[in-house]
């Protein structure tokens, strides 16, 4: 059987690739990059209050969760 951390570790990475791949706007702006975190439109810099920065601690915890409720389930 696999270790709990590879598993964790392969569900994150396919949870980022799912971000990275549709690119959500309030992440990413129109030309894909991507966008800092703040609330302002300062020098022509795009800024989100829901950047990358905070998305991948989240996506972390998340990545547990349905680890442990997979486990919970079997």
């Amino acid at each position: 059987m696999y270790s709990r951390k590879y598993i964790i570790i392969l569900i994150y990475i396919i949870l980022i690739l799912l971000i990275f791949l549709n690119k959500p706007s309030i992440m990413f702006d129109h030309n894909g990059n991507i966008k800092h975190f703040g609330y302002s439109n300062d020098n022509d810099m795009l800024k989100s209050l829901l950047s990358i920065e905070i998305v991948i601690p989240i996506v972390v915890i998340l990545s547990y969760i349905i680890y442990l409720s997979i486990q919970l389930i079997t």
